[in-house]
């Protein structure tokens, strides 16, 4: 296993190559806290190459250690394989993780990871919250009119 850390415009880049097994992700993870902390930046993109695919994390600590970057409310974490399988392998983790509260996902193309770690809106995707609130937020807006009519 060998990883590279470097700050970038606005995000970290976190490079690990030739990882095996799921305790040298944890180690490079806990890395990646460390430079988070040094740096003062909790938005980062995790490159994973030239590495088998992993689809068992949880029990290695592997969330709990990107919870410590997701302690400040705006972190967010962009997951980026190399491969279809590595991808793959990112797609359960990023669910888990953002059902615990994480801002994590994975992407396919390096470009729209750092297009979604530049932008600094808060909370999670628009459309996603506008799908969820918008019908109540329409109503509720509806009901103001007429109490104040």
């Amino acid at each position: 296993m060998e990883y590279r850390i470097s700050n970038e415009n606005g995000f970290l880049r976190a490079e690990l190559f030739d990882r095996e097994t799921a305790d040298e992700t944890r180690k490079f993870l806990q890395s990646v806290v460390l430079a988070s902390i040094d740096h003062r930046c909790s938005r980062v993109l995790v490159h994973v190459r030239l590495s088998k695919p992993l689809f068992t994390f949880e029990g290695h600590g592997v969330l709990g250690i990107l919870r410590k970057i997701a302690s400040d409310p705006l972190h967010k974490i962009a997951l980026l394989g190399d491969t279809v399988e590595l991808g793959m392998s990112h797609d359960p983790v990023s669910l888990l993780g953002r059902q615990q509260g994480i801002r994590l996902r994975s992407f396919q193309g390096e470009a729209e990871a750092v297009e979604w770690l530049k932008d600094r809106r808060r909370g999670e995707e628009p459309r996603q919250l506008e799908r969820s609130f918008g019908p109540l937020l329409k109503r509720r807006e509806g009901e103001r009119r007429k109490t104040q009519e």
